[in-house]
């Protein structure tokens, strides 16, 4: 006879008491579907423990999404961060890293998870265990509630029953993510379909060089600073609205861009109205061409990834840097730039300290381009090997 988990939560539940109670949590999406359930019911600890995510952006992007959910439905529950560990994930599925999703894979993969938090339920003392694996209506809640219990009873802790896709849950996940504005994923974890690669660093770096040679490799390339000229043509919602922000800057219906970039480098007010009319269509249009690319890799290169407030997009952050007088000296020999402009333009970036923290590779280019090469093929296998190829 089947058994009915979410009725046996509610026996458990209606027993009152509040009793002690790890979550593994393997996103917040899922976790939205019975966190509100299990707070009144329960004192809750998250638990985030998902080796199955080979990416350490997307790792934390989904624990950050955890902690936001938490915070902003106003919930006393503590997160523990299992910790990044994509290793542990290799182990625990061996040979069947990159094969297809529902198999055994899977479930290899989901019983070291539910193991860890059997284990951490113990370490912490708390009375029951349980996971919002049984959220996905692609997860079998009798897996993953079997392997639940036997786990729990190695551990000498108590398993909670669930099935959080009953009872409305999937409903309340998209209500709660929608609210809260909640990041949701595309994929598991372990195989994305893409890797989606942001490409910045300061002037003069060798941001297009870097990228050209991503492409020569089989990259799909977007270029962002092609994107900005093409809005700022006649036809574009973004001309006309330049247009009508500085009409000073326009003849006749046409644009004197030496005129524009004279006017807004010169006025920091006029700079920052230009650029809140830009970025917002440039990253849009941006967007747009990722989601429709069927590449493996997609690199975007944004000069001003960090200032434009664009990095959310990205898996992985590319940083290019060179020193200051190697840039000066490219600036100068590509584009005729003085060491006055090149100064002026310098100052709208972030640093090159700044763009390092921020980004998940630093890659030097100080015109070895053999280095450069070898790095760029380096980390496009990496890349292509996260996504099962």
């Amino acid at each position: 006879m089947k058994r009915d988990w979410y009725g046996e939560y509610e026996a458990i539940a209606e027993r009152g008491g509040k009793p002690t109670l790890l979550l593994h949590v393997c996103c917040a999406p899922c976790m939205s579907a019975g966190i509100e359930r299990l707070a009144r019911d329960f004192r809750v600890t998250a638990y985030f423990y998902n080796p199955n995510i080979v990416l350490r952006s997307e790792y934390d992007r989904r624990l950050s999404a955890v902690k936001k959910l938490i915070a902003e439905a106003g919930l006393d529950i503590p997160v523990t961060d299992g910790g990044y560990d994509p290793s542990a994930y290799d182990e625990c599925v061996g040979k069947l890293r990159g094969s297809a999703e529902g198999g055994e894979k899977c479930r290899l993969c989901m019983a070291a998870r539910i193991e860890a938090a059997a284990e951490e339920a113990k370490r912490q003392g708390c009375e029951y265990v349980t996971t919002t694996l049984t959220a996905s209506p692609l997860k079998s809640a009798d897996f993953i509630n079997e392997t639940g219990e036997r786990a729990a009873r190695e551990h000498n802790v108590k398993w909670l029953p669930t099935d959080f896709k009953k009872k409305g849950g999937c409903v309340r996940t998209k209500e709660l993510c929608d609210k809260y504005g909640i990041y949701r994923q595309h994929y598991c974890g372990c195989t994305p379909n893409k890797i989606v690669v942001a490409v910045t660093g300061g002037i003069a770096s060798g941001k297009s060089t870097l990228t050209g040679m991503f492409a020569a490799l089989g990259a799909d390339t977007i270029d962002a600073d092609k994107i900005t000229r093409e809005l700022q043509t006649p036809g574009h919602a973004v001309y006309d609205e330049i247009a009508r922000a500085f009409p000073e800057c326009f003849d006749g219906g046409a644009a004197d861009r030496k005129k524009l970039a004279a006017t807004v480098f010169s006025d920091a007010k006029k700079l920052k109205l230009l650029e809140s009319i830009v970025h917002p269509a440039v990253k849009e249009e941006l967007m747009r061409r990722i989601a429709q690319s069927t590449a493996k890799v997609v690199v975007a290169e944004v000069p001003l990834l960090f200032e434009s407030g664009m990095s959310d997009f990205a898996d992985v952050i590319v940083n290019v840097s060179s020193s200051d007088e190697v840039r000066r000296a490219r600036a100068k020999e590509r584009n005729g730039m003085t060491s006055e402009m090149f100064d002026k333009v310098r100052s709208r970036q972030w640093t090159d300290e700044m763009r390092r923290a921020a980004s998940d590779v630093t890659v030097l280019n100080d015109g070895d381009s053999r280095s450069l090469e070898n790095r760029a093929r380096e980390l496009y296998g990496e890349w292509l090997k996260l996504t099962g190829n």
